[in-house]
């Protein structure tokens, strides 16, 4: 089964082709200004470079999320739209859990910690083997240590931004991760998408956004009564 692979979740791009038997041809790069000009012409570039045509695509795999609400639609409207046009199902994959099991194996507990914006994190708490602890959640950086309980591994964009903070609130508990393990790929997306479908469980493209969007925020600010 061929995999097309995609994540605009965080501000790093990811493309991934693959199949089960190869390595997958991957594409990742920062993005200053918004995913939605970039994308095609990635996967685009992708299929230029690997053997594939895409018509030989049969599954693709999104990073739903949580992260960028902007960077999620773009890579969920983007991923239906191929997907009507190949006839090809589509899966998808939690980003925190794209992030932790980039990181795997372990000898420690895992969390990843994405930008929220607003002086907050998404985070979400692992098992040193990759099973989830704890739901996917929105958290103040100083919040998080109420589910840490160990010396634990740190990825993700938000070291970057609350470094200090994670430090001074846990302690020995934070181990910071290399920074090449701080994004979503769209490889491992794509792995986990065929474990989904050897389970014969597959997750649909359903933004996963954790709170509120600013514009549906706004709107409920705006109904009578509010």
């Amino acid at each position: 089964m061929v995999v097309l692979a995609v994540d605009t979740s965080t501000e790093v791009c990811s493309v991934a082709l693959m199949d089960e038997q190869r390595p997958a041809w991957e594409i990742s790069f920062p993005v200053r200004t918004g995913h939605g000009g970039s994308l095609l012409p990635v996967i685009d570039t992708l299929f230029s470079l690997s053997p594939f045509s895409k018509t030989d695509v049969e599954l693709i795999a999104v990073g739903v999320g949580p992260g960028s609400f902007t960077g999620i639609r773009i890579a969920a409207a983007t991923a239906r739209g191929l997907s009507l046009a190949l006839g090809c199902t589509l899966a998808g994959v939690n980003t925190l859990d794209t992030i932790a099991m980039g990181a795997l194996p372990s000898a420690i507990p895992v969390v990843p910690v994405i930008d929220a914006r607003k002086s907050e994190v998404f985070c979400r708490l692992y098992a040193p083997d990759g099973n989830p602890r704890t739901p996917s959640m929105n958290l103040r950086p100083e919040a998080v240590g109420e589910i840490v309980q160990e010396e634990t591994l740190f990825i993700g964009n938000g070291v970057r931004l609350y470094r200090e903070v994670l430090r001074r609130t846990l302690g020995r508990r934070f181990r910071e991760g290399p920074e090449h393990l701080w994004y979503p790929r769209a490889s491992v997306l794509a792995r986990m998408a065929l474990s989904q479908v050897s389970r014969g469980v597959i997750e649909p493209v359903q933004p996963l956004y954790v709170r509120p969007s600013d514009a549906a925020l706004a709107l409920e600010r705006m109904k009578p009564g509010a």
